[in-house]
């Protein structure tokens, strides 16, 4: 069963599951570990709820917990409202076995848009509060672990990986418990074959890598997808292949905050450091990576590119990792002209 969205198309996503989605503002008690039933053939054994409000209530509850079994489903009731500010945005993401929070679509929610960067447009009837129940799937072949589901609002554009951006509501957390609880020792998350061309002047080309969901993209996606570029691959006679900060790329090649509509603070920054050819094969655990020795003093830009040159990285949310060049077509071409590299990041 997997849960890896690719966020490019989560815009055209048409949800086709015409499931129940309540916005009431019911005061009843929270119920927990009550009334099983029968669903499907799997079991549904509890009602986690979660109640977070903008500046903070008395009733607030930022986390619950709740006992899955594999093949098993539970039940979540999120409630976020707004006081001063109008919640417009809501942002869900989903965690497991120790490996990413990723953006998570939530299919009660079928009777709500998304925004082009995979958040919940909120309409009218939810954006002072929001009430809502879904269902915590486990997945049949997980007997340990823990999956995390991370809730929260926001009063224009967000972004999944720095939480407090135009915050209204949050963070709430629910955490489904699998035997154990414990998630064995993280795998890396590996992307391969990213091919990033020469950029084109107007932004039409596919010259910036998120290593938030591995895809390529176009500068000119505009400012839905911004907050999602990493660093992006440009090539000058005098340096060679260039791979680059978004925060830090040259606006003389192209003027990145103009053409994505992003003011230059809200661009994600990367650091780069050259690494021991060797490494990257020998990278399969996030704990493999405390080794590296780049950090947030080292450079944003890393020029001179070779192929088979290995490049150590960290972002700015603290993550390191490692890119192995496989290919380079030198020169200015947007359609022709590129890097291939292959890219392995801690989860």
């Amino acid at each position: 069963m997997s849960f890896t969205f690719n966020l490019k198309s989560i815009a055209t996503v048409a949800f086709a599951s015409a499931l129940l989605f309540s916005c009431s503002s019911d005061s009843s008690e929270d119920v927990l570990g009550t009334n099983p039933e029968e669903e499907g053939g799997l079991t549904t054994t509890e009602t986690a709820t979660i109640r977070v409000t903008e500046g903070g209530a008395t009733d607030d509850k930022f986390e619950a917990m709740v006992t899955g079994e594999a093949g098993m489903t539970a039940q979540a009731r999120v409630i976020l409202k707004g006081t001063d500010k109008t919640q417009r945005r809501l942002y869900v993401t989903k965690q497991e076995l120790g490996g990413l929070a990723e953006p998570f679509i939530i299919p009660e929610l079928n009777n709500k848009q998304t925004k082009a960067d995979g958040s919940i447009d909120l309409t009218s009837e939810s954006k002072n509060e929001l009430d809502f129940t879904f269902d915590l799937d486990v997945p049949t072949g997980m007997t340990n672990g823990s999956i995390i589901y991370k809730f929260w609002t926001t009063s224009g554009r967000g972004d999944f990986r720095e939480q407090s951006k135009r915050l209204v509501a949050g963070v709430g957390t629910v955490t489904v418990s699998i035997g154990n609880g414990r998630n064995p020792d993280a795998l890396v998350r590996e992307f391969k074959d990213v091919k990033l061309f020469a950029p084109d002047s107007e932004g039409n080309s596919a010259t910036f890598f998120s290593l938030l969901d591995g895809e390529e993209y176009l500068i000119n996606q505009g400012i839905e997808y911004a907050a999602f570029w990493d660093f992006g691959y440009y090539h000058l006679n005098g340096t060679g292949a260039n791979l680059s900060s978004t925060n830090s790329y040259r606006t003389d090649v192209v003027d990145v905050p103009l053409k994505s509509g992003t003011p230059k603070e809200e661009l994600n920054i990367t650091y780069f450091k050259l690494g021991t050819i060797g490494s990257y094969n020998g990278a399969t655990m996030s704990k493999d990576f405390d080794a590296l020795t780049v950090s947030n003093s080292s450079p944003e830009l890393i020029s001179e590119l070779k192929v088979n040159d290995e490049v150590e990285f960290i972002d700015q949310y603290g993550k390191k990792g490692l890119i192995k060049i496989k290919e380079i077509e030198p020169g200015f071409s947007p359609t022709q002209d590129f890097i291939i590299i292959d890219v392995k990041v801690q989860p």
